[in-house]
């Protein structure tokens, strides 16, 4: 980091005239260097914001996860909503299909890790490709996951072939990891009926593989896929501005006149400053964290702000990350992070974040039905669709004890439950005839009518006094 050292010294006619000598007051060349982590933070995302020459868009995708901590937080969040789930086995029409997606979903395959992974993958490349492992007779014995940017689909057409807009791939018939490579491993070939691929959004889908064919409705649409250029431009404006902080001076030192106000010789002067010059820079480099310089009155250290001098682009990245909250539909104001935000903005954010998140588990327990079909198919089973027993997530939503009890009560006021249903929403045991709905004619104590007129013992009653009493 650079300092600017300012002298002062008298001409011959006694004006004051400054002199500005700009000396390194610090050994290294390299600003950046200075500052723990920013030579780290810029050259970790250089690639990102330069870099354009990708096999796929999955790659930058894996680079914007790993960057961006909004990235990151969003796609953890509704990956892990994942965890809370349950297969109703009453659904199974026998005891053989029960057993069998029982022990796979117990013993055989991780599901946690499973599902949690699918809707991750799912968030990020809009994909999720499985290799099924198993053989006749015994069924699936494990879910391989294979990496989404290393496959490549085709359809029919022996290779090699090139398919373009006017004829592209729309039909998933073969998967193929790591396909023309040379390296360890090699070229794996599946069939379609070996894998199994989850994916949303994929109708209408165009994607260009890293061998340049074009799909149609093969691959899965990502979450991603506007976001490319928000979040590069988000990392061209935070390290251009690291770098311009870092870069401008934050303190400058001044030698004042009195330094050299009693000596009449010019070069005299020039080797006074010199001295007092080389002394203040030993000084400050010899000094350690916790020490205080002290130098004469004629030596002076000033402080400039730099807020003033530096754009402010806060509300540009706060504009990008509301961006990425939005594409995501994981709201900012459901985790605490929006700045002013009302009970009905956060409540309506939340409503339309779990229909976002019911959607994407929608589409695994889909895939996972057809897994428990192609298990008990390899098993020999014969069985229907609606003979599986099916997965089911536990609800997003969280309803307080107050809620319950607020729901219970406008439920109970307005006749919709009955006493015995709004005392099971709190649980609370039933009450005697809580099945009887309230008589909701009923009037308050204070607006019940009087009761009739007693008339007094030996007065004979009136004809309207006989009508009221009937």
């Amino acid at each position: 980091m650079a300092s600017r050292w300012a002298f002062w010294r008298k001409s011959e006619n006694q004006q004051e005239t400054k002199i500005i000598n700009t000396v390194s007051a610090r050994p290294s060349d390299n600003p950046l260097i200075l500052a723990a982590g920013l030579k780290d933070i810029i050259d970790t995302s250089d690639p990102l914001r330069e870099d354009s020459n990708w096999d796929n868009d999955f790659d930058i995708y894996d680079e914007m996860v790993k960057l961006d901590p909004e990235l990151n937080g969003a796609v953890r969040t509704v990956s892990l909503t994942a965890n809370n789930w349950s297969i109703d086995y009453k659904v199974g029409k026998n005891e053989r299909i029960r057993e069998a997606i029982r022990e796979l979903v117990e013993d055989r395959v991780d599901f946690d890790d499973f599902l949690i992974n699918a809707v991750r993958n799912l968030m990020v490349y809009g994909n999720d490709i499985n290799k099924l492992v198993g053989r006749a007779g015994e069924g699936i014995t494990n879910l391989q996951s294979l990496p989404v940017k290393q496959i490549t689909i085709i359809d029919g057409r022996s290779r090699p072939f090139t398919a373009g807009k006017s004829d592209p791939i729309i039909n998933a018939d073969t998967y193929i990891l790591r396909e023309n490579s040379g390296g360890i491993g090699g070229e794996q070939v599946f069939p379609a009926d070996e894998i199994l691929h989850i994916r949303i959004d994929y109708r209408s889908n165009w994607f260009q593989d890293n061998l340049n064919r074009w799909t149609y409705g093969v691959w899965g649409a990502s979450r991603f896929s506007s976001l490319k250029q928000p979040v590069r431009a988000k990392w061209n404006s935070i390290n251009n501005r690291v770098s311009l902080e870092d870069a401008l001076t934050k303190q400058f030192i001044t030698i004042s006149s009195k330094a050299v106000e009693h000596i009449t010789d010019p070069d005299e002067q020039r080797d006074r400053l010199k001295h007092i010059m080389d002394e203040v820079v030993s000084t400050l480099e010899a000094l350690r964290g916790d020490q205080v310089p002290i130098f004469p009155d004629f030596v002076e250290m000033h402080f400039v702000d730099t807020r003033n001098s530096l754009p402010d682009n806060g509300s540009f990245l706060d504009s990008v990350n509301s961006g990425i909250s939005g594409v995501l539909h994981v709201p900012r104001v459901a985790a605490g992070q929006e700045r002013g935000s009302t009970f009905s903005a956060t409540f309506n954010a939340n409503v339309w974040a779990v229909q976002a998140i019911q959607r994407l588990q929608q589409v695994v327990v889909q895939a996972v039905h057809r897994l428990f079909s192609a298990h008990l198919t390899m098993l020999g089973i014969p069985h229907r669709m609606r003979d599986i027993p099916t997965l089911s997530f536990n609800s997003v939503d969280y309803e307080s004890d107050f809620d319950k009890t607020r729901r219970a009560v406008l439920g109970l006021s307005n006749g919709l439950y009955t006493l015995n249903q709004a005392l099971d929403i709190v649980d609370l045991p039933d009450a005697q005839d809580g099945d009887d709905r309230l008589d909701m004619q009923t009037t308050s104590p204070g607006d019940q009518p009087p009761p009739p007129r007693q008339k007094e013992q030996g007065t004979p009653p009136t004809q309207k006094d006989n009508l009221e009493m009937e």
